[in-house]
């Protein structure tokens, strides 16, 4: 892996092509992929090259996608990538997905909120008056 701090004092590390990581993976800083992990991913920002194949559980603030995943993602602002091939399910705040990026898996939205599902709009109890046609009236 190799380590590089930016100008703002952030670091990221990178694990290149032609690397495979067996293990989890926990990170502080933000992490780019163009390797392979078979394990579960957490870190602050997470950036997946065209190439890199993930096997494990995606856990991060910030994703954007353009690999293989194999495994549940949990991100705050996710990007899925026309390139992307993800088989699990998505926990979101807010997501785009580019034409042609693919997703076998359930979406959920995470919000503080939960909808309140016996309430309902409409109010059952009052009836509308029937419908009455005349004879110049024509029924589609």
């Amino acid at each position: 892996m190799a380590r590089s701090s930016a100008s703002n004092g952030s670091s990221f590390s990178v694990i290149g092509d032609g690397i495979t990581i067996t293990g989890n993976i926990d990170a502080k800083v933000d992490l780019h992929i163009d390797g392979e992990v078979i394990g579960d991913i957490r870190c602050l920002s997470l950036v997946q090259g065209p190439s890199s194949k993930i096997q494990g559980a995606i856990t991060a603030q910030n994703a954007s996608l353009s690999g293989a995943v194999e495994g549940s993602i949990d991100a705050g602002d996710l990007v899925i990538a026309a390139s992307a091939r993800i088989g699990g399910d998505v926990t979101y705040e807010n997501v785009t997905i580019e034409q042609g990026g693919h997703v076998d898996g359930k979406f959920k939205h995470k919000s503080n909120r939960s909808p309140n599902l016996a309430k309902s709009t409409v109010d059952v109890a009052t009836k509308s008056p029937p419908l009455e046609l005349t004879e110049g009236d024509k029924a589609a």
